[in-house]
């Protein structure tokens, strides 16, 4: 049974696939303008803004030390580091993958599953240039 639709039902769709359309089309863009920002940053990394040299370069941002992570559950490890002078922000490295970008010297990371062993690292910003990985340490989720 086939119902007909009046204006005001008419109307409702419309808005509605409207804002559908407009979240799509925003949610996109922000997945976008992190991909544009990431790969920036890391042309800052290379000599001359651009291009590989297979090399990595110099940095005058301090690599992170006293990276240390417990396991406190089996699904959450908590991350602790020193600071960097004039850092605005620390990427977390977790495999290849960077779950977050934080502002302080600590972090949990509660998107981990039980019984797996995952490596982190860590890299402070300083004036928008993204600094060396640290050391890595890795920890295994218990059961």
């Amino acid at each position: 049974m086939m119902k007909k639709l009046n204006k005001g039902s008419m109307k409702s769709l419309v808005v509605a696939l409207g804002v559908f359309s407009l979240t799509a089309i925003s949610c996109t863009k922000s997945d976008e303008s992190l991909q544009s920002n990431q790969s920036e940053i890391e042309s800052r990394r290379r000599p001359g803004g651009g291009g590989s040299t297979g090399e990595t370069p110099p940095s005058s941002v301090p690599q992170v030390t006293g990276l240390s992570a417990n396991a406190s559950g089996p699904t959450q490890v908590n991350l602790t580091w020193n600071s960097v002078p004039n850092a605005t922000s620390y990427w977390i490295y977790r495999d290849s993958y960077v779950p977050a970008i934080v502002t302080t010297t600590s972090f949990a990371d509660r998107s981990v599953s039980p019984g797996t062993t995952y490596t982190y690292s860590i890299a402070a910003v300083v004036n928008s240039t993204l600094g060396p990985k640290s050391s890595s340490v890795t920890v295994t989720t218990p059961q």
